[in-house]
């Protein structure tokens, strides 16, 4: 009912709702009135169904008493009645925009809020800008779940949540964080967990809620929740590596700079081995201010985090800073100290698991069905999985963007991808060699073990199928607790030793960039075909390398293999050698990358007595072995210098570390303070 100055009645009119009101229901309940459009509208919620029901708009003629004083009464009807209940909350506004499709939004908003109930196990009344466990005489409940009202969602891209909370390690925690989402607040989508990492699971919709978690083992204490943040993740500005930009992220991993002016922009990435990304923008630029070590960058879907930025002034007077970028998986090498662990016929999935726990990280696909039992020394995450991927087998697949490590049989694909002379092939150098070929692989593993007992007596394996020469080395097997096991190892790694490896370095142009040559699009592990009639090469192969030019996609280098690169001149080894030298600082990252644990020195543990050495005053002792039975020796003489020299070519790495277990006895010193024996 509306009244005028004189106080007529100008509207008097009566509604029927959608729905019945019945005794003890909670209901929303509002009118808005346009004074100057002269309509009134109703506005009716239920708060048990959730339902709502708008009224046709209502008109009337004459003004309102706008000088009007009188007390405000809440359930009045007619001259007689009162409402005999209880108001929960109240509001009056009387300079608001507010629609009545608005108050209806607000009321099906408000339907799933609950840190103002006080019958929930929650609480956001007690201390402001924070939900706790709702305490009853001073004693929390174990567990409880606050659920908020709806908020934007609409994301462009991906979407990320973040908790902020304050709680007590080992005692309580936000144990759980879950989304739901609604195109109109009346249907939900069902509830679902987020990502590891935050990511968002639930369909991107123009509603989110959030449902909370919060549990403890202490009563007398809570967790608090301080904060919630959806963070909207745009879509990759590029699809494809061809001319894609870097993009630089903040800290929540949102775009912060997209740098087009960068160039001799190269992504470099091997099978199970390094990603890196290197690239050079001009220091004028006005984005050249949004490098920073350690932040991210982002390359199509990769992430890369900055580690080197350099600043050079050249001849002519240009200032350039190049940044050099290691993929985020990098920073596994980093994690907290892995314990020394066991794994018994366990498959990979087990050891991945031990890795990542701890991490914000998580075991994506594993599809290697291998079994192995063996002892993991392991010191970090990074070496843990490689050494799983060493043992096991397979593909070891890093996504960076949602954290998440896969270990696959095979991760390339074959689709068919020709590299010819004249059509997507600028040069090719086929390279066969045979300077890391062995035809006798000995093995050791835990404390010595071999498998000579299950082996015929023999603690080798020997492949003479591509030459009679015997070529011996030994394989480091000491994570191995399982003779059969190790024994199936061996082999598998003999049948990669005892060949030539063959290799291709191609000089390619990516031929998918272009429109109408989507079809020619390659991958880092996929099989293609290489197609020479100069060199009477016809051959299937696999990606194993590239270093991909950006801004010139035609000048990429491939390196095409049959095998796999896991002989030890793989920059994938690092992490290993990292462990041992933790303790360090002498050396640095590059020359721990370049460390090469392969055995590439011939009879080394003098099995052949001398052969393959130039000797100057050594003997072999027959008796006193490490690794084998026999060893060098070399009687000491005042004055006289004694050595042992073999030329080797283990690979095309600019240093390399050589390593040795020496022993010696009854030394006393000589004229000056030297040794003489």
């Amino acid at each position: 009912m509306l009244y005028n100055s004189s106080g007529s009645l100008i509207l008097d009119k009566t509604v029927t709702p959608s729905f019945s009101l019945v005794n003890g229901g909670w209901y929303f309940i509002a009118g808005v009135i346009e004074p100057n459009n002269k309509k009134f509208t109703y506005v009716l919620g239920d708060r048990d169904s959730g339902e709502v029901f708008i009224s046709d708009v209502l008109t009337f003629t004459g003004d309102l008493n706008t000088s009007c004083t009188a007390d405000l009464i809440m359930g009045m009807h007619a001259d007689t009645y009162y409402y005999a209940g209880g108001f929960d909350d109240w509001f009056l506004d009387c300079d608001s925009d507010m629609t009545a499709a608005d108050l209806a939004e607000y009321f099906l908003s408000s339907l799933c809020a609950n840190a103002g109930d006080m019958s929930e196990n929650v609480d956001g009344l007690t201390e402001p800008g924070a939900v706790t466990l709702r305490a009853t005489d001073g004693v929390y409940p174990e567990s409880g779940q606050l659920t908020t009202i709806p908020a934007l969602c609409a994301l462009s891209g991906s979407g990320r949540v973040s908790v902020t909370s304050e709680y007590t390690a080992g005692v309580n925690a936000i144990s759980l964080v879950e989304t739901s989402t609604s195109q109109d607040l009346v249907d939900w989508s069902a509830w679902q967990s987020i990502g590891t990492s935050g990511e968002l699971q639930s369909p991107n919709q123009k509603y989110i809620r959030f449902r909370i978690t919060l549990t403890t083992t202490d009563t007398s204490k809570t967790p608090k929740v301080t904060d919630i943040q959806l963070h909207d993740i745009p879509k990759a500005p590029y699809e494809r590596l061809g001319f894609a930009r870097p993009v630089i992220l903040n800290k929540d991993n949102a775009w912060e700079a997209v740098l087009e002016n960068a160039f001799d922009i190269i992504v470099t990435s091997e099978v199970n081995g390094a990603d890196t990304l290197e690239f050079k923008l001009p220091f004028q630029d006005a984005k050249r201010l949004s490098l920073d070590n350690e932040k991210q960058v982002q390359i199509v879907n990769d992430v890369y985090r900055i580690r080197t930025v350099t600043d050079d002034k050249t001849s002519d007077g240009r200032v350039v800073t190049t940044v050099y970028a290691e993929a985020a998986f990098y920073d596994l090498a980093f994690s907290e100290v892995k314990e020394t662990i066991s794994f018994n016929a366990d498959t990979a999935d087990v050891p991945m698991a031990h890795a990542l726990a701890g991490t914000d990280w998580a075991v994506g696909t594993v599809n290697v069905t291998s079994k192995r039992t063996w002892e993991c020394n392991e010191k970090n995450a990074l070496a843990v999985l490689r050494q799983t991927q060493v043992i096991h087998g397979g593909d070891l697949i890093f996504d960076c963007a949602n954290r998440l490590v896969h270990l696959l049989t095979f991760s390339g694909n074959d689709n068919g991808v020709l590299f010819c002379y004249r059509k997507n092939m600028k040069s090719i150098q086929r390279v066969v060699d045979t300077r890391s070929l062995v035809t006798r692989l000995y093995a050791y593993g835990k404390d010595g073990m071999t498998f000579a007992s299950i082996n015929g007596g023999k603690d080798y394996v020997q492949d003479t199928s591509y030459t009679d020469e015997i070529r011996i080395s030994t394989l480091d097997c000491s994570n191995f607790t399982n003779p059969y096991q190790m024994l199936e190892y061996t082999q598998n790694k003999l049948e990669e030793y005892a060949h030539p490896r063959i290799s291709y370095v191609l000089s390619a142009m990516d031929l998918s960039v272009l429109t109408g040559y989507e079809h020619e699009a390659w991958a880092l592990g996929d099989i293609v075909t290489v197609d020479d009639k100069d060199l009477k090469l016809s051959v299937k192969t696999r990606v194993v390398r590239r270093q991909y030019n950006l801004q010139e996609p035609w000048n990429t280098v491939l390196e095409l293999s049959t095998t796999l690169r896991e002989l030890g001149d793989s920059s994938a080894q690092w992490d290993k050698a990292a462990d041992v030298l933790a303790s360090t600082d002498v050396i640095d990252r590059q020359e721990v990358k370049d460390l090469v644990p392969f055995n590439h020195l011939r009879n080394s543990r003098g099995d052949s007595g001398l052969a393959y050495w130039v000797n100057s005053g050594f003997e072999v002792d027959a008796t006193n072995g490490v690794s084998g039975t026999a060893s060098f020796k070399a009687e000491g003489e005042f004055g006289m210098t004694k050595s042992m020299m073999q030329i080797i070519y283990p690979a095309n790495r600019s240093s390399y570390t050589f390593s040795a277990q020496i022993a010696s006895e009854n030394l006393k010193k000589g004229p000056a303070g030297q040794s003489r024996r």
